[in-house]
């Protein structure tokens, strides 16, 4: 039979009511195992909180406006529907999301009105209002569902995660999972589909970061203050994506022209990493001069003579059919060097002396770079992971942390949302913490922008205060940790200054509350501690 909305809300109420990872998982993977495989797809996506595919570009595309307006246009039907499945609130939500062009509101409205008046009681029309919104709040993250769809198929989880992470997408996971006609086990990456690239883990200093990846020799390599790009090539076909897994491919062109006619005629097909950065006059504009050029959609002509970029390739991941995610750093990087012209390679060197690598990040910060990483020569790309593989060193600490609400400002401020609640990620929960409130750092056309940008995403509407999704990512400098009695992190960030957008990074790539209370921790080397967090 399939499921019923209502066992929908049933099964989050159970998986909500748990604070134990291991029951939560279990609680999942029981009732995939007891649904035919036809259902797995829409559960997990409205579970995971993904509507629609976290690949889709511009998402579901409902706010709270549009919410309201459907609930007040909806007229009752006379005799009342059958009640919907899952599969059924699933496929309705991808409808709407689809619709586009001129009176693609109305028709969105319309849509939405017809959903909400399928559903028989205020508690299914709450439930519903979560999934829009991105506001389940059951406690379920990606390692939960990952490690449920492993127990329930059978398949182990190094595998699915794997599989997971080479084809970018949940709903495409699924597929693969119930597709009997192909082994998971032996996935390869499908050229012009992102996959999910490895992160890098902070330290303070160089020393620090050699420690952490155990001293020897290691690649220190200039860490630009750009956006990483991940370039797909197959024959004379060039596609750029984000590191949210976003095609941006139309604001890049003369990016594709640069690959197209410097990478080696031996290539027919590759993926590959790299830093785009903004310049002129050979320096690096700032990192909020090139996200002009990734929002940008029309008039591309006019803004490559006013934002000219470059590019700095840093990794090869595939090529011609060969996977090289498991080979070490050292031997990917000879693969690039004879792929790449080495004009396009990222600045770098190669030691175990520590003096010389902090000279070299010296000179990086100098020449008005952000720092350089620090990486292992023999460590393999571990997908879509933060390790002690790669490690990143920077000119001062800051964190990347999301906007889960804001005020309207006062005075200059008052027409904009411009006092900002900000949020680290817990991944043990897939939720965020608050540790901080700011309103310093954006110019007046930066709170003109964000003041657009979060309206689309509000969820709950208080007046002087909203709260909205939380999708929107920011760099965030401050002078100290404290302990805080205010936010149920039990940490606050003192004088939080906002230093740029980061709206290349999704929310579950920002700073983890784990890893603000580690540097927490770390501030006690060289102040006494009063008591503890």
């Amino acid at each position: 039979m399939p499921v019923s909305f209502t066992e929908f809300i049933r099964l989050c109420k159970r998986i909500a009511a748990t604070s134990s990872i291991n029951e939560k998982t279990t609680i999942i993977a029981s009732f995939l195992s007891r649904i035919d495989k036809g259902e797995w797809k829409p559960l997990i996506m409205l579970l995971a909180g993904k509507a629609v595919p976290e690949t889709k570009e511009g998402g579901l595309g409902i706010g709270f406006s549009l919410v309201k307006k459907a609930l007040k246009s909806g007229v009752k039907p006379l005799l009342p529907p059958p009640p919907p499945t899952v599969s059924d609130v699933y496929q309705r939500l991808h409808e709407i999301a689809d619709v586009r062009g001129p009176g693609s509101m109305e028709k969105k409205v319309m849509l939405l009105s017809s959903l909400f008046n399928s559903l028989s009681t205020d508690e299914e029309m709450r439930w519903l209002a979560k999934i829009i919104f991105g506001e389940l709040r059951i406690g379920v993250e990606e390692g939960h569902i990952l490690n449920a769809l492993s127990r329930a198929s059978s398949v182990p989880l190094e595998y699915v995660r794997r599989a997971y992470m080479l084809r970018g997408s949940l709903d495409e996971l699924i597929e693969l999972l119930n597709d009997k006609d192909h082994d998971i086990r032996d996935i390869k990456p499908v050229i012009f589909k992102p996959i999910r690239p490895m992160l890098a883990t902070p330290a303070n200093s160089i020393s620090e970061a050699f420690s952490l990846i155990g001293g020897g020799e290691a690649a220190v390599e200039v860490k630009y203050d750009g956006a990483r790009v991940q370039i797909h090539v197959k024959n004379d076909r060039v596609k750029i994506f984000s590191r949210r897994l976003t095609d941006v491919s139309g604001s890049l062109p003369e990016i594709i022209e640069r690959v197209k006619n410097t990478l080696s005629n031996n290539v027919g097909e590759c993926i590959l990493e790299g830093e785009v950065i903004a310049v002129k006059e050979g320096r690096p504009l700032p990192f909020q001069e090139l996200m002009k050029r990734f929002r940008r959609v029309k008039d591309i002509e006019s803004v490559m003579v006013e934002i000219p970029i470059q590019i700095f390739f840093f990794e090869i991941i595939y090529v011609d059919g060969k996977l090289l995610i498991d080979q070490p750093y050292v031997d990917r990087y000879s693969i690039l060097e004879r792929i790449v012209s080495r004009d396009l390679l990222a600045e770098r060197i190669v030691t175990s002396d520590i003096d010389e690598a902090e000279e070299f990040f010296k000179k990086a910060l100098k020449a008005g770079h952000e720092g350089v990483m620090v990486k292992r020569l023999d460590a393999p790309y571990i997908l879509g992971s933060r390790g002690k593989n790669w490690i990143k060193v920077k000119s001062a600490e800051s964190v990347d942390l999301v906007i889960v609400g804001a005020e309207w400002g006062h005075g200059r401020r008052r027409k904009w949302l411009s006092d900002y609640y900000l949020a680290a990620y817990n991944p043990d929960t897939g939720g965020y913490e608050l540790v901080g409130k700011t309103f310093k750092g954006l110019t007046d056309e930066e709170f003109q922008y964000m003041t657009s940008r979060l309206l689309e995403i509000v969820v709950r509407d208080e007046g002087y205060r909203v709260w909205v999704k939380p999708e929107i990512v920011v760099e965030v400098a401050f002078n100290e940790i404290q302990k805080s009695p205010k936010y149920r992190s039990g940490l606050a960030l003192r004088l939080a200054r906002i230093t740029r957008l980061r709206e290349d990074k999704s929310p579950s790539e920002a700073t983890t509350i784990h890893e603000l209370r580690l540097m927490y921790e770390r501030q006690f080397r060289y102040k006494g501690r009063a008591g503890d967090v």
